[in-house]
């Protein structure tokens, strides 16, 4: 009897001990090592592919999608490496398919909620920049939960962000179901050359009339004239009608 009791008592200890370690967010997780490498991993969305050694590729509601290589395709899971120093991260990874182990300067935290590791890795990219920044808004992006894309429209509004980082969430808003005339609703003539330039491509990819207005409003307005020509060898790519007169109106004025 007292054997069982023991036993008994170590289960429930194992219980507790789980659902605490399941109770930390992953912020408290990461934060807990110092210097080092985290690891981590969540669903991927339906659509996702990898190789798992950091070739991604994937489907979206847009029907358009990026590749490395097809060749191999292993549907999930994301996999993200954290590097750990003086207490802060300052790099993130990420892969889809495979698995890893850990090693001696590596603490793997495990399959963690999709939901709440893409908010946590758009939380790092609003201040990681380069190309971590870049991996923070893709992991998130493949990320099998709802509403990322109302995260990724906070990283593009935020002038404080870096620019590439927020245009890598600009394309990922431009690849989900958000809708043409809300993407719209983000362009800003003051906002950085570089982004505005960058969403010239983003909404000529929605191929629908809301895109072509936008387009035709920023060949013939925007303050900047390299903008202007962005705008309008897009629309040429686009093959609408609409584009079409636009375009050669403008050649026989």
């Amino acid at each position: 009897m007292r054997g069982s009791a023991i036993a008994l008592a170590a289960v429930l200890a194992a219980a507790v001990g789980a659902l605490g370690a399941n109770a930390q967010t992953i912020a408290h997780r990461v934060d807990a090592v110092r210097d080092g490498v985290v690891l981590m991993k969540f669903a991927a969305r339906p659509g996702v592919c990898g190789d798992g050694n950091g070739s991604i590729w994937s489907s979206s509601p847009r029907g358009t999608s990026f590749s490395d290589r097809r060749d191999i395709c292993i549907a999930g899971p994301v996999r993200v490496a954290l590097g750990r120093a003086d207490n802060s991260t300052v790099s993130v990874r990420v892969y889809v398919g495979g698995d890893w182990r850990a090693g001696a300067s590596e603490t793997d935290i495990g399959t963690v909620s999709p939901g709440e590791a893409a908010e946590y890795l758009v939380g790092l990219a609003h201040v990681i920049g380069g190309r971590s920044g870049s991996d923070a808004v893709s992991g998130a992006a493949l990320a099998d939960a709802p509403n990322v894309a109302a995260t990724l429209v906070s990283l593009v509004r935020d002038a404080n962000a870096p620019v590439a980082t927020r245009q890598n969430s600009l394309y990922w808003v431009g690849q989900s179901d958000v809708s043409t005339r809300d993407i719209v609703a983000l362009y800003d003539q003051h906002e950085p050359f570089a982004l505005r330039e960058h969403f010239t491509f983003v909404i000529s990819q929605r191929r629908d009339d809301a895109a072509v207005d936008k387009l035709i409003d920023m060949a013939q307005h925007d303050s900047d004239i390299e903008i202007r020509k962005r705008a309008m060898y897009w629309l040429g790519q686009t093959g609408d009608s609409r584009a079409v007169k636009f375009l050669r109106d403008l050649i026989t004025r």
